[in-house]
């Protein structure tokens, strides 16, 4: 059941929203450097050919050479804290992606921002919107106010959602609903696991897949990618497929690739053709 399939891919436009907004702190030529560190810098570069000057408002280059820039209509940067503050009609480029929104702040030596004002990211076939993006370090991020990210027909919508790209984990602490073209899949609270394709939903769980005539739910739904697309279900159980229906205190439904779904309850299994 490839739609639980779409959380690496919801995860990497939120990965990608946060990699825009960590570009603030390339903003600065000599970020998140002390000042003797700059003066150092500074007598390594004499005699250097003077770089191009970029427009008010705006950056050169980036790490590791990738392109950066930052425009809005006033932009603050102290050297010796670090803080950067951009106000009013934000643009962040940065390694092919664009973030807008109508405040932006970051600290390059905390790693830790904030940008606010219909925050919209997006970058090749990923996209995120929402109102709020907050960074808590290199890694770790939260969209806050009406989430909404894709990548292809694979989307995240909720009002809350919480990653950690070094863990390859997400959390839907209120809940929210994964989607693709092969169905839905909703729950009161929600995470994700990307590296083992596994993902837990608490609370009024409930799967839809159309292209597999199926529908189920419980208290609590579990998915495992990696073993014959397993999903089960605990808690007034259930599940309804072809008009044949199982009710069970735990169910666990295999939805294979070859169009087949095998139903586990009370150790006794169904077979669905």
């Amino acid at each position: 059941m490839r739609i639980f399939r779409a959380i690496p891919s919801w995860a990497s436009a939120l990965a990608a929203a946060c990699l825009f907004t960590s570009a603030v702190a390339l903003a600065a030529p000599e970020a998140g450097k002390t000042e003797n560190e700059q003066v150092a810098q500074s007598k390594t570069d004499a005699g250097k050919p003077e770089a191009k000057k970029t427009e008010t408002g705006k950056t050169g280059a980036g790490k590791q050479g990738a392109p950066s820039e930052l425009n809005a209509d006033k932009v603050e940067y102290n050297m010796k804290t670090g803080q950067m503050t951009a106000e009013g009609n934000v643009v962040i480029r940065y390694d092919g992606g664009v973030a807008t929104g109508d405040f932006a702040t970051y600290n390059t030596k905390t790693h830790q921002g904030r940008m606010t004002g219909g925050v919209v990211a997006d970058k090749e076939d990923m996209h995120l919107d929402c109102d709020v993006v907050e960074i808590l370090s290199q890694t770790k991020m939260v969209a806050i106010g009406n989430v909404h990210g894709w990548k292809q027909d694979k989307r995240v919508d909720g009002p809350r959602v919480e990653y950690d790209n070094g863990e390859g984990y997400a959390r839907l602490p209120e809940g929210g609903m994964l989607s693709s073209a092969d169905g839905t899949f909703t729950a009161d609270y929600m995470e994700g696991w990307t590296k083992t394709e596994r993902a837990k939903g608490v609370g009024n769980a409930h799967v839809v897949s159309p292209p597999k005539n199926f529908e189920g739910g419980g208290d609590e739904a579990e998915y495992f990618g990696k073993e014959s697309g397993k999903l089960v279900l605990t808690g007034n159980a259930w599940a309804i497929q072809d008009n044949n229906m199982l009710k069970s205190g735990r169910l666990t439904v295999f939805l294979q690739e070859q169009g087949k779904t095998e139903t586990v309850a009370n150790e006794k299994r169904q077979t669905e053709q």
